[in-house]
């Protein structure tokens, strides 16, 4: 026979085999089950985190559209909120929370910023800035405003399946329930105030024209 034939002969053969080994299937099997179930929990955990996220986001912003008219909000107040977003999400690495007070000018034709204050290394919205995100901001008459809750958090994989560290943004409006609009304090013994000018004093993150905003710098998250 010559060697063409028996190699012909030996795949025939070797095709029509039927036989197998269990523990070799096993182990192909479950490792193929192994790595379904853990990539189906990394994603599941990553969606998951996601909704937690908006969820949290939806709570501040509901807490500040709840404002009594006689009431105002301040920076001690937006960075409690800021905590209470940590509790909520679980959040391992820090985060910030950055809530605007947004009003349409007709003469401008455009949105405009009240006031903005946000916590963390972030800056405050600008009449600039926040055009970038007018398309999110619900068309509105003038004279009035919306409240804009912007939030942050980093999203680390508990696996390396396939998912890198992100982060988690959220950009939700709300209107005022009773006020036309929120009044921010600046603490420093003026009049809590909807709208301030171009002149208001800059410190603490309250946020006028003349503030740069600033970014962070994803090469801090790791994956």
């Amino acid at each position: 026979m010559s060697i063409l034939k028996r190699l012909r002969f030996s795949i025939g053969r070797r095709a029509s085999d039927e036989r197998g080994s269990m523990p070799v299937e096993g182990i192909l099997a479950s490792t193929w089950l192994i790595w379904w179930y853990i990539a189906s929990f990394q994603f599941f955990d990553a969606y998951r985190q996601k909704n937690v996220n908006l969820k949290a986001a939806y709570t501040i912003a509901d807490l500040i559209s709840r404002t009594q008219p006689d009431d105002s909000v301040d920076s001690d107040y937006i960075e409690g909120l800021n905590t209470l977003f940590d509790y909520l999400t679980f959040s391992r690495r820090a985060t910030w929370v950055r809530v605007s007070s947004v009003i349409w000018d007709n003469s401008d034709n455009r949105f405009e910023v009240a006031w903005s204050y946000a916590t963390g290394p972030v800056g405050g919205q600008t009449d600039a800035t926040i055009q970038s995100d007018a398309y999110r901001i619900p068309s509105m008459p003038a004279g009035d405003s919306v409240i804009v809750v912007e939030t942050n958090m980093a999203y680390e994989p508990i696996f390396n399946m396939g998912l890198k560290a992100q982060w988690y943004r959220t950009f939700i409006t709300t209107r005022p329930r009773w006020p036309s609009c929120v009044r921010f304090d600046k603490q420093d013994g003026t009049e809590p105030a909807c709208i301030y000018d171009s002149d208001v004093d800059m410190s603490d993150n309250v946020s006028d024209d003349n503030t740069t905003d600033t970014t962070i710098d994803n090469s801090s998250l790791g994956g």
